[in-house]
């Protein structure tokens, strides 16, 4: 929409030019109503419709922002939140089921147990081949994945039982004959870094003298290819959930039976396997889930029970992850917890997007750390899949919108829909001082024009103002909303606009929106509106209205563009008649800057496509690719003379003319196969009360059927041409 588009078709007729600018009120929708002078052009109603995002992004980024918008909203949820009230203690289940590697013998009862529930994974038999010839094995992967089972079954199957933990703190090069007993395996996860090869053979060596055995637990360095093809080295892969799960299941309900039946059903219970969050549980992780199973299926746990501890399984998780420690601030760890944090505010991007964020948020946890520093990154010694895998996340290929056009791309997610807001709340709840950097670093993704980063940055925002509104609004959204910059000021109405499903802080903020929309400054009352436009800022529709009225005629207008797209969304998140009376009650009203709020509202409406809503009400869905006006039209067909009464007024005001009819030319030129292509044509008889009003629809289908750059094809011009000609008048 333009103000400065073409001048009606000749032989059209314009707006009579009349004294008084006001539409009467109380005229039906076919009285003519008086018309204002040819007004200046600063005085034009159109233009852009308002989008904050369209000077600095590509095409189609407002659609794109909407549309990632509402998807991750609804993949967050309220039952995932992890509000303040729900950290409590973490249990580390892990560590309960399998103890703390030290020095000395497996005791009886741990290795009776481990060969009760041990279950095989797939390599195994390689590993006991390998282990059997060479004596020494590095069983390479991640904690919690069952390696330490593995390495303990493997030396119980070539020693016959006699299996030796040594001391994490053993130094592996200062090993001598007297500290090897013959015929003993050993399994060991060191402290400190393996030997190089050149070690590892002496430590060979020595057990070959003693007919002993040793397997080492090591973790993947990130980008390390070269130790996957070393000689004592081998790749751990976990055990099946499922094999690791019942077999656990069995051991505590003493085989199988009616109770061991009942807790094989209760593991599978939707609304279980939803508490839990994750999608797939790690060896550790499945041995307390069966234990948690055999307490509910004897009545030791009820359901409510159950279900509370189901849900702290992504609580246990990001309270290791964020672990503190001697060790846990290394630049490689810092590292780790950015990349982590990065998918759980990214969760659904792409995966370069979640890499760059994450490099990005390590710089700013490094120089928090130590201000002195000068962090780098790492070229050739960082790798994606173990990254992927230290943070518990799968990547998949997925779209990615550019321009208006979807590619392929790599997206990540977290495997389980817990993690994400498991490490946003255990943040927020327990690791004060990691606040500053996170949120300088969300407030840089705003900053990102790709609506995949930077909305998704201002939802997780949201989740964080749920769980400590004032600081997070003090520190973030604040400062944000009083931005010069239209972008900065849309993300902060994201966050509150997400904060506000929360009933916890919900009524403040809706509080905080509406004293910024009656006294705040320009930059206040444009975001408040941003806000109200969503249509969840207030208690009811006159509420929001109110306000978006008020934002709209203050100072002479000078919001009255961004408040009325505000309410063109309001109307879309809304679709009452209500919201439409009030618009046509701006239209009536004596004053200037509410009759030109109404007829800019009336543009929008008619304008904006129903794919850049932000909340589209369930009724529009589906309806993403129509003008909103006609897909309302058509979802509420009682409010259909309403809305083509308010088209009809702003075609015979002359201020806003030319972007009414430079709408309906848009909606005249793009209906050719298009799905709301019917409804145009039932709508466009509504326009007509008179000999003017059809001989103006009837030139402009003239008019766009000689352009000679883009003509209405015949059957178009056919179909447009009888529903303009058949449409009764008085």
């Amino acid at each position: 929409m333009n103000a400065q588009g073409p001048q009606p078709p000749q032989g059209s007729p314009k707006p009579q030019q009349q004294q008084q600018p006001k539409p009467e009120p109380d005229k039906p929708q076919g009285a003519e109503p008086a018309a204002a002078p040819e007004p200046e052009k600063a005085d034009v109603i159109g233009g852009p419709a308002a989008d904050p995002l369209g000077e600095e992004a590509l095409p189609g980024a407002a659609a794109a922002a909407s549309r990632v918008y509402r998807s991750t909203v609804s993949q967050y949820g309220s039952g995932t939140l992890v509000s303040s009230g729900s950290v409590g203690t973490m249990n580390f289940y892990g560590r309960q089921t399998t103890e703390r590697v030290l020095a000395g013998p497996l005791p009886d009862d741990q290795l009776r147990r481990l060969r009760q529930v041990f279950k095989q994974p797939a390599e195994y038999d390689d590993h006991l081949d390998q282990l059997s010839t060479g004596r020494l094995l590095v069983l390479f992967g991640q904690p919690g994945t069952g390696r330490a089972y593995t390495a303990l079954s493997l030396l119980d199957r070539v020693t016959g039982g006699r299996v030796s933990r040594l001391d994490p703190r053993t130094d592996l090069d200062k090993l001598d004959d007297d500290q090897i007993s013959g015929g003993h395996g050993y399994a060991l996860e060191p402290g400190a870094a393996l030997p190089d090869e050149t070690g590892l053979d002496r430590l060979c060596q020595l057990l070959g003298r003693k007919d002993a055995y040793a397997v080492l637990l090591a973790t993947p360095e990130p980008g390390d290819v070269l130790s996957r093809s070393a000689r004592y080295y081998r790749v751990h892969t976990p055990a099946a959930q499922t094999a690791v799960l019942e077999g656990h299941l069995a051991l505590e309900l003493d085989g199988a039976g009616p109770d061991y039946e009942r807790a094989r059903a209760t593991a599978l219970d939707p609304d279980v396997l939803a508490a839990r969050g994750l999608n797939d549980l790690r060896p550790a992780e499945a041995a307390h889930f069966a234990t948690l199973l055999a307490q509910h299926t004897r009545g030791k746990l009820s359901h409510d029970e159950l279900m509370d501890e189901c849900r702290k399984f992504a609580e246990n998780q990001a309270a290791e992850w964020f672990a503190g420690g001697l060790r846990s601030e290394t630049p490689e760890r810092l590292r780790d917890a950015a990349y982590r944090i990065a998918v759980a505010v990214l969760d659904g991007a792409s995966l370069s997007a979640v890499a760059e964020a994450a490099e990005v948020l390590a710089w700013e946890l490094a120089v928090t750390v130590d201000p002195e520093a000068t962090p780098g990154r790492p070229l050739f010694s960082d790798g994606v899949d173990a990254r992927l895998v230290s943070a518990r996340a799968v990547a998949e290929l997925g779209t990615e919108e550019v321009g208006t056009e979807e590619v392929p791309v790599r997206t990540v997610r977290f495997a389980g829909e817990a993690l994400a807001p498991a490490v946003l709340g255990h943040l927020w709840q327990h690791r004060h001082n990691a606040r500053g950097p996170v949120l300088r670093w969300l407030a840089g993704l705003c900053e990102d024009g790709r609506p995949q980063v930077w909305v998704r940055a201002a939802v997780a925002a949201g989740h964080l103002c749920r769980l400590d509104l004032s600081h997070t609004v003090h520190e973030l959204v604040q400062p944000m909303a009083r931005s010069e910059r239209a972008p900065r000021r849309l993300f902060a109405a994201t966050v509150l606009d997400v904060a506000l499903g929360s009933p916890e802080v919900g009524t403040a903020i809706r509080a905080l929106v509406a004293s910024w929309a009656r006294y705040g400054d320009e930059e206040l009352r444009w975001t408040a509106g941003a806000v109200l436009g969503r249509g969840r800022a207030t208690g009811t529709v006159r509420d929001s209205l109110d306000l978006l009225g008020g934002i709209g005629v203050r100072d002479e207008g000078k919001l009255r563009s961004a408040a009325s797209v505000q309410v063109a969304h309001f109307a879309g998140a809304h679709p009452e008649a209500q919201t439409l009376r009030r618009i046509r009650a701006w239209l009536s009203d004596e004053r200037r800057p509410q009759q030109d709020l109404g007829l800019q509202s009336t543009v929008y409406l008619a304008g904006l496509p129903a794919s850049d809503l932000w909340n589209l009400h369930e009724d529009l869905e589906g309806h993403g690719d129509w003008p909103l006006m006609l897909a309302l039209a058509e979802v509420r067909p009682a409010l259909a003379p309403e809305l083509a009464g308010l088209l009809w007024t702003a075609l015979q005001t002359p201020r806003s003319y030319e972007a009414a009819v430079e709408t309906v030319s848009d909606w005249l030129r793009r209906s050719a196969d298009q799905p709301w292509a019917g409804r145009l044509e039932r709508f466009l008889p509504l326009l007509v009360h008179g000999h003017d009003d059809r001989n103006r629809l009837l030139s402009l289908i003239k008019e766009l059927t000689e352009d000679p750059d883009q003509p209405l094809n015949e059957q178009q011009v056919r179909r447009l041409w009888g529903a303009v000609q058949g449409a009764s008048t008085p």
